[in-house]
């Protein structure tokens, strides 16, 4: 099922791109023998619901079709140009705005170059007047030295020009305090300091919220039919097909979910959540009132905030727009509540660094920890969401 990791564009070819039933782009498409085309997964799902029928015109289809190859090989190629698309466009935006920034540096640096140019010039064309002044003075000197006149020397040295009205060139300085040289130093000096405060600021606020852990356990009347808990409900997998449990209205129905037993509606809360190689996972937070039926948009507005890795490396706040994250692949994950503050927090356990945070939010009167493991890919993505007994100690 395709990913909401970005808004989609409204062009006229994306549209007919759409699968009807996610209303998002086809990811393996399949066109069924009465003329209509879905995500291979969305079909799958729909006809285990509704007893193999169309979702749109109601036939009886036998088995899912074979994926369209051709419409498969459209997509991949409006992926990657959605893809270089946005590349281009983020490439375009830094480098203007690093063309501005290093024009407003260089700015000040060419006005006092041409200061101190004609500075130069300046002192350059009075000393060379001195000298010449010297040179004259000099040569007289030799000249009245030899005259066996004493006196003579003596009427002739006052007419020359006093010592004290000569500049004293020792104590000419040129201002270079503003050299290029120096302040690209100081701009790469600034830049790595900030960066060591940042990784000593993040290493000291994941020490901070660990002292909220508290202890997680999966809420098995929630979860999909498809999902496997353990006993101790701290692990939670794709079981790969529907398991024999009771229908309720507070269990999801077609998304593979499932929240935490735990009202997060103290102060603040802390839990931690091995992901290990899964290629793709849900985590976050969920309102208790929030909808869990149906096809659902993890969205601040419909009360889900969730952090989610998809399709090989890809991770997206799933915020509104859906922001895309470029992120080291993790293996603990991090998730900080403070519910009277309205933040949710994702951190990288292993690495100490801080993934994404939601502000400003506005959760209610219940709010309960969210996990989705993803479906079984093959024998991809078989392993669980292990929810840790405890938080990594070994801070640096």
């Amino acid at each position: 099922m395709a990913s909401a990791s970005q808004p989609l564009s409204d062009s006229l070819m994306e549209k007919h791109l759409i699968c009807s039933i996610c209303m998002e782009m086809f990811t393996n498409p399949v066109t069924t023998p009465c003329g209509h085309t879905f995500c291979r997964k969305c079909l799958d799902i729909s006809m285990s619901i509704t007893c193999h029928l169309c979702p749109l015109c109601k036939k009886h289809l036998s088995k899912t079709p074979e994926v369209n190859i051709v419409l498969r090989d459209v997509m991949q190629q409006q992926e990657i140009e959605d893809e270089w698309w946005d590349i281009d466009t983020v490439f375009s935006a830094v480098t203007a705005l690093l063309d501005a920034a290093l024009a407003t540096l260089l700015r000040p640096l060419d006005e006092r170059k041409l200061l101190l140019e004609q500075e130069a010039d300046d002192l350059k064309d009075e000393l060379d007047t001195e000298i010449l002044t010297l040179g004259t003075t000099i040569a007289e000197l030799n000249d009245i030295s030899v005259l066996e006149d004493h006196i003579l020397f003596l009427q002739k040295y006052p007419s020359l020009s006093p010592q004290n009205e000569m500049r004293d060139w020792t104590n000419v300085e040129l201002d270079t305090s503003l050299s290029f040289g120096t302040m690209r130093d100081t701009v790469i000096t600034l830049v790595e300091d900030i960066q060591q405060k940042l990784e000593r600021l993040t290493a000291t606020e994941l020490k901070r919220v660990t002292k909220f852990t508290v202890d997680v356990k999966l809420d098995p009347n929630t979860a999909h039919q498809r999902l496997v808990l353990s006993d101790d409900g701290k692990e939670v997998k794709d079981g790969g097909q529907d398991q024999e449990v009771t229908d309720t209205p507070e269990r999801f129905d077609l998304f593979g979910s499932v929240l935490g037993l735990n009202n997060l509606n103290s102060k603040s809360s802390y839990w931690e959540v091995e992901v290990s190689n899964k290629p793709g996972w849900d985590l976050g937070v969920a309102k208790g009132g929030a909808n869990r039926r149906g096809r659902l948009t993890l969205s601040p507005e419909n009360g889900y905030w969730t952090l989610v890795h998809y399709e090989g490396e890809n991770y997206a706040a799933m915020s509104s727009p859906p922001i895309r994250l470029s992120v080291n692949k993790p293996t603990r994950v991090g998730v900080f509540v403070d519910y009277d503050e309205g933040i949710v927090s994702f951190y990288d356990v292993t690495a100490q660094s801080h993934i994404y945070t939601f502000k400003d939010c506005l959760f209610g009167d219940g709010l309960y920890p969210y996990f989705s493991p993803h479906m079984i890919q093959e024998d991809r993505n078989v392993e669980p969401l292990v929810i840790c007994s405890e938080t990594e100690k070994d801070w640096n």
